[in-house]
């Protein structure tokens, strides 16, 4: 088997595909200049065989080996090696049919790599073991001779030319393989020894134990069956137990049933005459209310409704009294509360008054001082650095003063003589052009007077939309404003509806007409607001089911909305004056907070705020309850008995002073109260939205008319205007109105030029004293910079004095005038609001006085209604009674028989109860009949031999209650057991006695399979030792016979080194003409790489490799050497495949086939030549490069 083809692509330095074929199957050369690419084709074949170890083959990544790196376009590099597979003694097994072998491997960038036998994809580990298997591994390459490979042997020891003779002769591994197994058997020995310790120690002392408690299972199954037997003895006494009681309960059932059906026999038979009695009483009683008229019936039914009209008018009069009360003590207070506001806001408005023209007088004067101070500032600073104020606070110095001074005056004076030849113009214009004006159009006058009259119109109309106090669009703005307000109240309206449908709101109907709704104040859980919401889940649990209870005034309302509300749902309701208050006292309180802490602690009434007038609701729901913060103090607060009250834990947990606690689980859904405080809040903003409305519709209809009036008026005005304005354009387009216009124009512009003329001279006059004033200055500019500098310096430290003390008088009030303004404005709302409550409240007491009077006219009336009534029916019956003697005899005698029915229901009763009593004790007879044939599974196959002889029931040889002691006993026996017997006793003690027997046979093949082992090992050494000298001479002659060819007389030879009669290791010895040398080192470089590479040749050729590769093995020989080389691996090695690399014809003029390498545009490139044409090449070459 040999290298036939080889095909490269993007490999190193060959970019371009490049196929080498006509390699020879002996001798195959390589040569090239330095860098041509020719190592690279060895690295190809190395990289093909799988080499692991990059360095070989001069890369430190995969990547490396692609050309450039993958920069030129090329991103992976392909090696393919043809086989030739014709020699049948070294074919790869799996291959012998395959005349040709394809082998590819190929690495993308990025490192991905592929294996190809074939054209077949197959992992690396394929590809290792596929070369391995014809000793061509690249991981440890014989095959593989470097220039470092010669090195590397010249300094070998003794004992390391040894083991390369051991690795060829294959010993080696044999020693590895022996030195592994003496170690993985002493690893057993020690294995084998622990595990006689453990049985001996752990294994038999369990074995022992197992068998005790297989004797102690079969000991409890013995009871076991004892057990069995009596538990059936006695259980069986009992079923038969059992089943007579049930018979005697069905017996006393029947007997029962028997005295019930008697009982209501009797009972029929008195219904039946109690039926004929009320008959005849019914037909006197008709006979005596034909005679007397069925009055009593009719004054009855009239009494009825009476009185309800009665109870009616008497609550609503109650009601009434009780609201007029309270409106008349919230009226008085309120009135109280105003005129104290009033008076305090006077107060506060005297003191304004009186503060604020200081106040602003000093913030006045603060500005004023401020703005001074920063001017002389500047001007300080402008006089410092030699500069003047002018005239607007800027700095500059004195030239610069007088050259504006002097172009001001020259402005002034060239604006003089402008405007005074254009005023002599415009003058001589406006002459002439009066002169012109014809003042006789009869059109312009007509339109002129119009015009005067239009403007009188709009003037009055002007006049009169003012008179009327109205703004454009206020009516209009009003309007849309209320129909937002209306728009928004809808929608809190339905949100309102959505949110109380469950049962936050009461639905009710008006239970009488005119009915005062407000007399129902709304449900308990929206009557008042929690202080801190971190309580809230406590203060649910508090109030209970009260929390959804509806107030109302009075128990009157509370009844007829009961009973005529027609009511959807079931509610609860609390009248106010019925409440029963049950407050716990100040002194408990501080006791329970000085008990646990105050902050561990609360009332419960003092965490919510309220109205005073639901102080008694308040005090019903939360007065004797306390929250606390956790369950302990809860405990602690509920179980003293100086406190003895209901106790609340913030998380919702309710405990008892009788000893409950209720509790412990999350509460579900939104918190109550928080739900109930967003209804609150969306209740009182559809209140004051209403309020609003009301109060933007009396707006609306006191402007409504006016609105009307403004709009005519408007109107009106608008018509006018429009008239006055085609009017003007009218006249504009007249020619004496132009005219007229250019004339008013002129007027204006001799005016305008006059006033500019006037003001040019006055300018002309300033400016000139303001340049006499300057050049004095500059005349005696040093004493005017001193005085200027010394009043600049004056001035600030004045000025700054001037600032300082107003800032500090207006600070000094400021404070005093914010609050007392905040003060003013505070009191102001609060009257404002007090008012509006007042007036409604009076609002609503004078229609309850007004109220109050037809009530108590209604109440006295039903009274007497009422009392004539009763006084009519008392007289009829009177009469009825004397009339109703026989009647009432028969009336006797049906109550008898009532009672007498009564007392045999009352004995159908007892004896119901009692069947019923006895129906449940059969019940539980017949339960505790099936608990046992459900317990005990042979009760109903066996009951039929329960107690009878010569059976195993025969209570005459086992007695039941005999069996029932011993039956205690035996459960307490087996039950005692139980707590220590191994139940798996018997299944574990079999398994432990088959491990232990497995174990044991274990151990002793063990122990034979190592005294097998070392008879082997001691047979196999004494083949290793054989084997070992038949390489070492081998390899001995192989070695003299190869270093002769290559260096004719000259002789080598491998001395063996032995230590107590044992090989350690061979000594290379060399000599020339018979003389040895006494060590390599009085060698020449040449002849130790001879002797190297012949020591290397010789362990090659004792175990020959199907290729063999050289890498410039000849580089540090001679010529003459050099071909003894070429023609020493002609002569010894004729049956593998030499690949080599070398720059020497010496070598390559022996090879059969040379291909040499060229690295042309970037890429190298390879060409197969014979040697002769080779040789010459190479010599003309090396001519020109000399």
């Amino acid at each position: 088997m040999y290298v036939k083809k080889l095909v490269l692509d993007g490999f190193k330095s060959y970019g371009r595909r490049t196929e080498i074929d006509g390699f020879d199957p002996e001798f195959t050369a390589i040569t090239g200049l330095n860098g041509s690419g020719k190592s690279n084709i060895l690295d190809s074949i190395c990289f093909v065989l799988g080499i692991s170890n990059l360095q070989n083959v001069r890369a430190s990544a995969l990547q490396d080996l692609v050309y450039k790196n993958g920069q030129a376009g090329i991103t992976k590099a392909t090696v393919t090696i043809v086989f030739d597979n014709t020699n049948a003694l070294q074919c790869p097994q799996g291959y012998e049919k395959c005349r040709e072998i394809s082998v590819t491997r190929q690495v993308a960038v990025g490192g991905k790599n592929k294996f190809h036998i074939n054209g077949k994809l197959v992992q690396n580990k394929k590809v290792q073991d596929f070369f391995c298997s014809i000793q061509l591994n690249v991981n440890n390459p014989n095959f593989l001779i470097m220039q470092g490979k010669i090195q590397q042997v010249l300094n070998m020891k003794p004992k390391e030319v040894l083991s390369m003779v051991e690795e060829a002769a294959g010993t080696s591994l044999y020693k590895s393989k022996r030195d592994a197994t003496k170690n993985l058997i002493e690893k057993k020995e020690t294995k084998v020894r622990e595990t006689k310790a453990l049985l001996e120690e752990e294994v038999y002392p369990k074995l022992v134990k197992l068998q005790e408690e297989r004797a102690a299972h079969d000991e409890y199954q013995k009871l076991t069956r004892e057990l069995d037997y009596q538990t059936r003895i006695f259980i069986s006494a009992q079923y038969l137990k059992q089943c007579e009681s049930l018979k005697t309960l069905e017996a006393s059932e029947h007997k029962i049933d028997a005295r019930i059906a008697t009982c209501l026999s009797t009972r029929d038979q008195n219904l039946q005459e109690m039926e004929n009695i009320e008959s005849s009483v019914k037909e006197m009683q008709e006979k005596i209310e034909a005679e007397m008229g069925g009055s009593i019936k009719e004054l009855e039914a009239q009494l009825s409704a009476k009185r309800a009209q009665e109870a009616t008018a008497s609550g609503s009069l109650k009601a009434a009294q009780g609201t007029i009360e309270q409106d008349q003590r919230k009226i008085k207070t309120a009135a109280k509360n105003i005129a104290d506001d009033e008076r305090a806001l006077k107060q506060k408005e005297a003191a304004m008054s009186k503060v604020q023209g200081e106040f602003e007088a000093l913030k006045e004067a603060d500005s004023t001082d401020a703005k001074a101070y920063e001017a002389a500032q500047r001007k300080l600073e402008a006089v410092s650095q030699g500069l003047s104020t002018n005239e607007d606070g800027e700095a500059s110095t004195l030239q610069e003063q007088l050259i504006v001074a002097k172009e001001q005056l020259s402005e002034a004076q060239t604006t003089i003589k402008t405007s005074e030849m254009e005023l002599r113009h415009t003058r001589g214009l406006l002459k002439q052009k009066q002169g012109e004006t014809q003042t006789n159009d009869a059109a312009y006058v007509k339109d002129k007077a119009q015009h005067d009259q239009l403007l009188v119109e709009i003037q009055s109309l002007e006049r009169q939309l003012q008179g009327l106090n109205y703004e454009s669009g206020q009516f209009e703005q009003l309007r849309e404003h209320r129909n937002q307000l209306l728009t928004r109240k809808r929608d809190l309206k339905r949100e309102l509806e959505q949110r109380n449908a469950s049962r936050y709101d009461l639905q009710y109907q008006d239970p009488e007409p005119n009915f005062d709704r407000r007399k129902v104040r709304g449900m308990v859980g929206k009557l008042f607001k929690v202080s801190d919401m971190a309580n809230s889940m406590a203060l649910v649990t508090a109030a209970g089911g009260n929390l959804y209870s509806f107030v109302t005034d009075d128990d009157v309302t509370s009844k007829m909305i009961l009973q005529r509300g027609n009511l959807q749902r079931r509610v609860t309701l609390m009248p106010i004056n019925k409440i029963s208050q049950h407050a716990l006292s100040r002194n408990v309180v501080e006791y329970a907070q000085n008990k646990v802490g105050a902050e561990n602690v609360q009332w419960a009434l003092s965490l919510v705020e309220y109205e005073r007038y639901y102080e008694p609701v308040m005090k019903f729901c939360f007065g004797s309850i306390l929250i606390c913060k956790d369950l302990e103090v809860a405990k602690q607060i509920s179980y003293d008995k100086r406190i003895n009250c209901r106790s609340v834990t913030l998380e919702g947990d309710l405990v008892d002073p009788h000893g409950t606690v209720s509790g412990g689980a999350a509460p579900k859904g939104a918190n109550v109260l928080e739900e109930l405080y967003s209804i609150r809040e969306l209740e009182n903003e559809y209140k004051q939205i209403d309020i609003e409305v009301q109060r933007v519709q009396q707006e609306m209809a006191s402007i409504e008319n006016v609105a009307h009036s403004y709009n005519k008026i408007k109107e009106n005005l608008d018509m006018r205007q429009h008239e006055l304005t085609n009017c003007k354009n009218r006249l504009a387009q007249t020619t004496f109105q132009q005219n007229q216009a250019e004339i008013e124009e002129m007027k204006e512009k001799v005016q305008t030029l006059e006033q500019q003329n006037a003001d040019s001279r006055e300018k002309q006059k300033s400016s000139q004293a303001k340049i006499k004033d300057i050049e004095a200055k500059l005349a005696d500019a040093k004493g005017y910079r001193e005085r200027e500098l010394k009043s600049a310096t004056n001035e600030v430290k004045e000025t700054k004095q001037r600032a300082e003390k107003s800032r500090a008088n207006w600070k000094k009030r400021e404070q005093e005038f914010e609050t007392l303004q905040l003060e003013i404005t505070e009191l102001q709302k609060t009257i404002e609001t007090s008012k509006q409550e007042h007036q409604a409240m009076v609002e609503n007491l004078e229609k309850f006085i007004a109220d109050l009077a037809a009530l108590q006219a209604k109440s006295s009336s039903a009274e007497s209604e009422v009392a004539a009534l009763e006084q009519g029916i008392k007289a009829q019956k009177d009469k009825l009674h004397a009339q109703n003697k026989e009647m009432r005899n028969l009336m006797v005698k049906r109550d008898k028989m009532e009672k007498q029915n009564q007392e045999l229901e009352l004995e159908v009763k007892k004896k119901e109860n009692d069947k019923n009593k006895a129906g449940s004790q059969t019940k539980d007879a017949k339960r505790r009949i099936e608990d046992l044939e459900v317990k005990y599974p042979w009760i109903p196959e066996d009951k039929g031999a329960f107690g009878v002889k010569n059976t195993r029931y025969d209570y005459s040889k086992a007695d039941p209650v005999e069996a029932g002691r011993k039956l205690a006993k035996i459960k307490e026996k087996t039950d005692k057991m139980e707590r220590t017997l191994n139940m798996n006793a018997i299944a574990i003690l079999k398994r432990e006695q088959e491990n232990y027997d497995e174990t044991q046979r274990r151990r002793n093949i063990v122990a034979m399979d190592k005294e097998k082992i070392k008879k082997i090992i001691v047979k196999m050494d004494e083949e290793e030792q054989s084997q070992l000298n038949r390489a070492a001479t081998e390899v001995n002659d192989n070695f003299s016979g190869i270093f002769s060819s290559l260096l004719p007389g000259a002789e080598a030879c491998l001395k063996p080194v032995l230590t107590n009669g044992c090989l350690t290791g061979l000594e290379i010895k060399v000599g020339f003409n018979g003389t040895w040398k006494e060590s390599l080192g009085e060698l020449s470089g040449g002849q130790k790489s001879l002797v190297a590479l012949s020591l290397v040749l010789a362990m090659l050729k004792f175990s020959p490799a199907p290729l063999y590769i050289l890498d410039e093995v000849d580089a540090a020989l001679d010529m003459s050497h050099t071909q003894n080389i070429g023609s020493m691996l002609k002569t010894h090695f004729t049956n593998s495949q030499f690949l080599i690399v070398s720059l020497k014809d010496g070598l390559f003029n022996h090879a059969n086939v040379l291909f040499r390498t060229l690295f042309e545009e970037g890429v190298s490139t390879i060409s197969r030549q014979g040697c002769m044409a080779a040789n010459v090449k190479l010599t003309d070459r090396q001519r020109r490069s000399d």
